[in-house]
């Protein structure tokens, strides 16, 4: 097996904590979070492992599995989590770092009239840097 040489930098991990306001590193791969996810059969990496590869730093394999865009964010696996990391939200943390880096945290507002305020509020949490 060889293991990897890129790791996560400093600053993506504080991005991915201040996103999430969990810390990866405090999961000790008890598993409970693969066991319950309805959707692992679709998945290249179970739940487990992405936080795995989270844990270590391998950020580049977390954004390029598919496993991130399959997530339903059913919370079946933070539900099960016995320490309280809620794997669906570090997902969702991944996913929103994939689209802030995609876009540059650029928002453009063209017409707000008849756009629900809850909409603009989560858009800009969502690509805020």
């Amino acid at each position: 097996m060889r293991f990897p040489t890129k790791t996560a930098n400093n600053r993506e991990h504080e991005e991915l904590m201040d996103i999430t306001q969990k810390n990866v590193k405090d999961c000790y791969q008890c598993m409970k979070c693969s066991a319950g996810c309805p959707l692992t059969e679709y998945m290249d990496y179970y739940p487990h492992q992405i936080m795995l590869r989270a844990k270590m730093g391998l950020y580049d394999q977390v954004f390029n599995s598919k496993t991130l865009w399959v997530c339903a964010s059913c919370m079946a696996c933070s539900s099960r989590c016995p320490r309280d990391l809620e794997p669906a939200k570090i997902m969702e943390g991944f996913r929103a770092m994939l689209l802030r880096e995609r876009d540059q945290g650029k928002v453009e507002i063209l017409d707000t009239k008849g756009v629900p305020r809850q909409a603009l509020i989560a858009s800009m949490r969502k690509f805020r840097r």
